[in-house]
C-alpha cells in the first residue's frame, strides 16, 4: 500500500468476558459427545467462558466502553459503528444488529452503524477495511468496531462425530483511527470462496422451527472443508497483502491468527513455513474459540508485548472456514 496514504490504524482494544467458566470435558459432557486424550490434543484447550443472562449485548458494551476509556475518547466522537459479531444475538431479525443498541447505550449520537455477517472471523477483517477506507477518504475519523459471540444452547462443540473446536462466550471492541494509534494498518486484502458459502451452517431448525433448539447444530461441513486447500488459499492472499505492503512474507516475525483449535494453529504453521509456532497456546487453552474477538485478545496480547521503542510487522489472519478469508499487515 502507499505510504503517501493517510496512516490509519487501531487506537485502542478491549475484551468482556463472563465470569462464569466451564472445563472444556464438562462441555462435551454436557452435549453428550464423548471426550478422549485425541480431542484435547487436536483441539487445545482447558475451559471457556460461559455467558449467563438474558442480554447479551451487554458484554459489547462493556468492551466498547472499555476501548472508549483507554482512548480517551468520547461516545460523540465516534463517526462509524460496526458490528462484527459471527452470530445473531439477542434478536434473530433482518433490520437489528448490535451496532444500533451500543448506539443508543453509549449515546454515540453521531455515528452511523452497519454490521458485517457471515464470514465467520473474518468479519473484523471485512469491517476493519472498510472504516480504514472510510478514514483515509476522509469520511470518518474514528469507527468503533464491536461484537458479542455467545454460543447457541447445546452448540459450543463444532461437530460432534468429529469436533473441530469448542466455543467459547465474549465480546471484543476496536477503536480505529487517524492519531495516536498503537498499530498501524499497512494493507487488507479480503476474497471469499462462494462454493464454501453452506460451509458452516445450522442444517435444521432455523426460521422454520423457531422453537426447536433441539434441531439446531452448528457444524463445518467436513466433507466440503479442506485444511490444506484453505491453508494454501490463506498463505496466498497473506503474501499478496504482505507484497502491497512492501515485503514478503519471511519478512514478518508474528501471524496472528484465530483460537480455533491447537490441530488449526499447527497446520497453519505448516503451511506458512513457521517450524511449529503456537504463540497464543494459552489464550486458546484459556478461552476457547470466541470467534472474532479471538483477534481482538491475540493482537491487543502482540501490541502489549512489544518491545518499547522498537515496531514490528505482523500478519492478521483468517480463513473463515474457507469461505471467506482475510489477511492484514500491521504495524505494532
Amino acid at each position: 500500500m502507499a505510504r503517501t496514504q493517510t496512516p490509519v490504524g487501531i487506537v485502542s482494544g478491549a475484551v468482556s468476558l463472563p465470569p462464569r467458566e466451564i472445563s472444556v470435558k464438562d462441555v462435551f459432557k454436557e452435549e453428550g459427545i464423548p471426550y478422549n486424550p485425541a480431542i484435547d490434543k487436536n483441539i487445545g484447550m482447558d475451559r471457556v467462558h460461559v455467558f449467563e443472562g438474558e442480554w447479551r449485548t451487554r458484554l459489547a458494551l462493556e468492551a466498547a466502553t472499555d476501548a472508549l476509556s483507554k482512548a480517551v475518547m468520547k461516545a460523540n466522537e465516534i463517526d462509524v459503528i460496526v458490528d462484527f459479531s459471527v452470530l445473531p444475538q439477542d434478536y434473530v431479525v433482518p433490520s437489528w444488529c448490535i451496532s444500533n443498541q451500543i448506539q443508543h447505550e453509549l449515546g454515540a449520537g453521531n455515528a452511523i452503524n452497519l454490521g458485517f455477517g457471515g464470514g465467520g472471523t473474518t468479519n473484523l477483517l471485512t469491517a476493519l477495511k472498510f472504516v480504514a477506507a472510510l478514514i483515509r477518504t476522509g469520511k470518518a475519523e474514528t469507527a468503533l468496531l464491536v461484537a458479542t459471540d455467545v454460543a447457541i444452547p447445546g452448540n459450543r462443540v463444532i461437530n460432534k462425530d468429529l469436533p473441530l473446536t469448542v466455543l467459547g462466550d465474549g465480546a471484543g471492541a476496536l477503536i480505529v483511527g487517524k492519531d495516536n494509534t498503537v498499530c498501524e494498518i499497512l494493507d487488507i486484502e479480503l476474497w471469499s470462496d462462494g462454493r464454501q458459502s453452506d460451509v458452516m451452517c445450522i442444517p435444521g431448525g432455523g426460521l422454520a422451527y423457531p422453537d426447536r433448539l433441539d434441531l439446531y447444530r452448528l457444524r463445518i461441513d467436513a466433507e466440503g472443508y479442506s485444511e490444506e486447500a484453505t491453508l494454501r488459499n490463506l498463505e496466498k492472499i497473506t503474501s499478496r497483502a504482505a507484497g502491497k505492503a512492501g515485503m514478503n512474507l519471511e519478512n514478518i516475525p508474528i501471524f496472528i491468527t484465530p483460537n480455533i483449535s491447537a490441530r488449526d494453529r499447527e497446520k497453519f504453521s505448516e503451511a506458512f513455513g513457521m517450524s511449529g509456532d503456537d504463540s497464543f497456546v494459552e489464550n486458546r487453552r484459556r478461552y476457547g474459540h470466541i470467534q472474532g474477538t479471538d483477534l481482538v485478545i491475540n493482537l491487543m496480547q502482540s501490541i502489549n508485548s512489544r518491545t518499547e521503542g522498537r515496531s514490528s510487522v505482523a500478519a492478521v489472519c483468517s480463513h473463515g472456514w474457507g469461505f471467506s478469508y482475510g489477511a492484514m499487515i500491521v504495524r505494532i
